[in-house]
Parts: structure tokens; sequence; C-alpha cells
């Protein structure tokens, strides 16, 4: 397997990150809320001392809640039909 190099020259990369932000849609945020919310939740059970079973219950529904708006609150919908 071979990797084509696509050097841009003179092309900052937080504007290269801005435009990667930019295109990404409501739904590809929700997907990372869900790791996000658990990463968070890890490591506030370990800095505040919180049970880890009770800061991932917290997570999971912070996830369950990205999930269903994601599919039942906010679905997609096809702009193309008419």
């Amino acid at each position: 397997m071979y990797e084509n190099r696509t050097d841009h020259p003179g092309r900052d990369p937080f504007a290269a990150l801005a435009d990667v932000l930019t295109a990404a849609s409501r739904y590809d945020l929700l997907l990372g809320v869900v790791p996000l919310a658990f990463a968070v939740a890890l490591v506030a059970a370990t800095v505040l001392g919180v049970s880890v079973v009770q800061a991932l219950s917290v997570a999971a529904g912070v996830g369950a809640f990205a999930v269903i708006d994601a599919c039942y609150l906010n679905p997609p919908v096809d702009r193309g039909s008419a």
C-alpha cells in the first residue's frame, strides 16, 4: 500500500481543522459526544473520588440521550425528496 502525500505549502493547520469542523454535521458531533462523556466520567471518577459505576451511569445516560436525540427527537431527513 502506498501513500500519496498532499502537501499544501502555506496552509495553516488551524484553517484545515476549521474546515473539517465546519464540514461536520450535527450527527457527527453527537457521535463525538458519546465517547467524550465516558472519558469525562472516568476522569471525574478519578479526580472527584466518585464511584466509577456512578460516573459511568451518568455517562451512559448522556450517551443514551444523544442517541435518542439523533434518532427520534431530531432524525435526519432526506432533503432531496419532494
